[in-house]
């Protein structure tokens, strides 16, 4: 375990190097992880002070209370700052490379378990940056939003790591279950509910059918009912203090929210081959696409030996965690590229594991003499991938580099032009950016954990615009774009829907009788998209960013 976890920092510090040069690290904090980001850097700002009873109030009230509680844990220990916080990937990295050596040493040689944790650590999914950038220079093809994107420091890989603890410990042990085995389980799948409330009941659900599976497998036997009471008990108690605190409340809220106020906004209308196929298609880039078929063909293999009863119940298990996520966010009209975690992390799993389990049965002796040479693959394909990618970071287009750095650069300087004018209890009329609102907000907050607020970014559509105008009114200072909203929605993310209300906020700043001046300007040059270009060789975008303010009188 020690092991994994000291691969686990390496890898993950790598990858933060890689993401500083080219990444998620290199420019303004996006969305959505930065909704993270803000909240825990006033836990963080809490906690430095003491103030240990308003920073668990904030974390109990926050949309990933323990993802918080890792983002801001990783700033505790290394300062204030982005990378300090992007370090918190280790506790997701750390568990799911024990759990494949754990998985694969159950079934084969350790030699073999050494090499599936090096693939698990090259993995898209889990080396994010490092992957991407020599995926973009080899072929010539930029995607930030589905390459670089993966590390977003949102919880879902982290949530479904979590899951992944929660369910494993059953089916690696579901002959003879210990009390220990249920007590870790319901830790972890706690800890899934915690780590993002709003996918709690693909959590909640994916272990009630584990629990249920091991106990309908041993013939409903009292002593399994009896653990598996325990386990239970177990969950209930560890999330009965943030259910009582509004947890409960507060993730229903949210769903209604999404599902219902903001549909318009979220969902994107897929028909029903595109819905079927958005995380399918997505497998090979979290997985590599390299790697993507030997997991396909793997895998279709692997459920033909299932039918013949050349597997065991815990690969039974693991393959139906994948058809219940990936049927279960299919299903979901609302859909996000990082949800197809849930859907990758479980197939390679269930690959993992069935193929050790295959090769270390049908095949021991063959394996074990086999054994070195995978091993010393492993090391190559982890030599190759690495030079790859450093060779990519040292021949990165200049145009590419400059882009990034403007996002980070007017987003840090128009935080501090706003300071004077807006304080942690006003708000500011936002307008679309790099992680605008929030990364404004983050860069803002004092150190008191208090950071300002901004106008809704969810319009919910019952409110006119004029209402909307009225409300940024009494905000101290607006940011507004001398480009029509309709193009500035061509770089960052300004939804038809939002578009009149943001449009009628920047003609009224701008107009004499508003009360606003402007203070300063700011611009965005030749800016890559986000979505896919040839790298180095684009159309950029050149949007022009003011800053107004009304200036206390007298």
């Amino acid at each position: 375990m020690l092991a994994c976890c000291a691969v686990a920092a390496a890898v993950v510090a790598v990858d933060a190097y890689f993401s500083a040069q080219e990444g998620y690290l290199s420019r303004a904090p996006d969305y959505d992880g930065v909704s993270y980001l803000g909240t825990s850097r006033s836990v963080y700002f809490l906690l430095h002070a003491l103030h240990f009873r308003t920073a668990l109030s904030e974390l109990n009230s926050s949309l990933a209370p323990l993802w918080i509680a890792a983002l801001a844990f990783q700033q505790l220990i290394f300062g204030d700052g982005t990378w300090q916080a992007f370090t918190a990937r280790f506790w997701g990295v750390a568990p799911l490379l024990t759990l494949v050596y754990w998985i694969v040493r159950a079934r084969s040689s350790r030699t073999l378990a050494v090499a599936a944790v090096g693939f698990t650590a090259l993995l898209p999914v889990v080396s994010a940056a490092v992957r991407a950038s020599s995926r973009e220079f080899i072929t010539g093809q930029a995607n930030y939003g589905e390459f670089f994107s993966m590390e977003d420091l949102r919880p879902d890989f982290f949530a479904i790591v979590m899951v992944l603890c929660s369910v494993v410990p059953l089916a690696e042990h579901y002959r003879a279950p210990r009390r220990s085995t249920y007590v870790v389980s319901a830790v972890f799948a706690a800890a899934s509910v915690l780590a993002k409330p709003s996918t709690a009941p693909f959590s909640l659900l994916a272990w009630g059918l584990a629990v249920g599976a091991v106990w309908l497998w041993h013939r409903r036997a009292a002593s399994i009912t009896r653990l598996s009471a325990l386990g239970v008990a177990v969950l209930a108690l560890l999330l009965a203090p943030w259910a009582i605190k509004g947890g409960v409340s507060e993730t229903v809220s949210r769903y209604y929210e999404i599902a219902v106020t903001y549909h318009a906004t979220y969902n994107l209308g897929l028909g029903l081959l595109d819905s079927v196929t958005y995380y399918l298609v997505r497998l090979a880039t979290q997985l590599g696409q390299i790697e993507v078929w030997f997991v396909i063909v793997g895998s279709v293999l692997l459920a033909f030996a299932l039918l013949r009863r050349w597997l065991e119940f815990s690969e039974w298990m693991y393959a139906g965690l994948f058809v219940l996520f990936y049927s279960s966010f299919t299903i979901l009209a609302n859909k996000n590229s990082l949800v197809g975690f849930w859907v990758t992390l479980p197939l390679w799993i269930f690959f993992v594991a069935g193929a050790s389990r295959l090769l270390g049965t049908r095949w021991a002796t063959g394996v074990t003499r086999a054994s070195p040479f995978v091993l010393a693959g492993t090391a190559a394909y982890m030599v190759v991938i690495y030079a790859l990618g450093a060779f990519a970071l040292a021949n990165w287009p200049v145009d590419e580099q400059r882009s990034n750095a403007q996002l980070l650069t007017v987003t840090t300087q128009l935080a501090d032009a706003m300071r004077p004018y807006v304080s942690s209890n006003q708000c500011f009329a936002y307008a679309p950016g790099p992680g605008w609102p929030a990364s404004i907000e983050y860069l803002m907050t004092d150190s008191s954990g208090k950071a300002p607020g901004s106008t809704p970014v969810d319009i919910d559509p019952s409110i006119s615009v004029n209402d909307y105008v009225r409300y940024a009114t009494s905000c101290p200072a607006a940011i507004v774009y001398r480009e029509d909203i309709s193009v500035v929605a061509q770089q960052f993310i300004a939804y038809p829907v939002r578009q009149p209300y943001l449009r009628a906020v920047a003609e009224w700043v701008r107009s004499p009788i508003s009360g606003y001046t402007l203070d300063r300007s700011w611009q965005f040059t030749d800016l890559a998209s986000n979505g896919p270009h040839t790298l180095g060789r684009y159309e950029g975008l050149t949007l022009t960013v003011d800053l107004y303010v009304r200036k206390p009188s007298g």
